[in-house]
This record gives structure tokens, sequence and C-alpha cells, in this order.
């Protein structure tokens, strides 16, 4: 069974694609910010991050970039935000 770790500082948020994605079979982590999501993945393997850019602690960004270098730089990353204009949304190798 295929493991999504959601991180997300909104807990209604994170309930919801919970649920969404539960729905499909798939087995659920949660963290409420970058940090917390750090430390899923030095115990958890997970195939799947969804994540919010703009978190307490360590942002969106910053995750990204420290997943690529210390844990998997191939891990499929999905950001999810409000952030509306194009020149807000960077793709991070």
């Amino acid at each position: 069974m295929a493991k999504i770790l959601i991180v997300d500082a909104d807990p209604y948020i994170r309930e919801l694609i919970k649920m969404l994605l539960t729905k499909e079979g798939l087995s659920i982590l949660e963290a409420s910010d970058g940090l917390s999501a750090l430390d899923f993945l030095k115990s958890e393997k997970v195939d799947l991050i969804v994540m919010d850019i703009m978190m307490p602690n360590m942002d969106g960004w910053k995750l990204c970039r420290e997943i690529r270098a210390y844990y998997s730089p191939t891990l499929p990353i999905l950001m999810l935000t409000a952030k509306g204009e194009t020149a807000q949304k960077v793709v991070i190798d």
C-alpha cells in the first residue's frame, strides 16, 4: 500500500486530503510543519509528499530542498498552495 505524507499547518486541509486519499486505499501520515515532516522521514519510507508552501518553522521551499539534499532526490512532491501568481510558483530541481 502506498504511503503518503501530508504536510500542512491547517488541520482541516490535512483532514480533507486524508479523507480523499484514504478512500483510494492509501496509507496517510500527517505533519503540521516542515520540521515534523523531516522527523517522519527519519523513520518512515513514504511514496509521495503532499505539502503546502506557507507553513510555520520551515516553509515548503526549505522542506523541499532538505528532502532533495538529505533524503531523496527523486521522491515525488506535490505542492498545494493558495498562491495564485505565476511569479510566485517556482520549480525546485
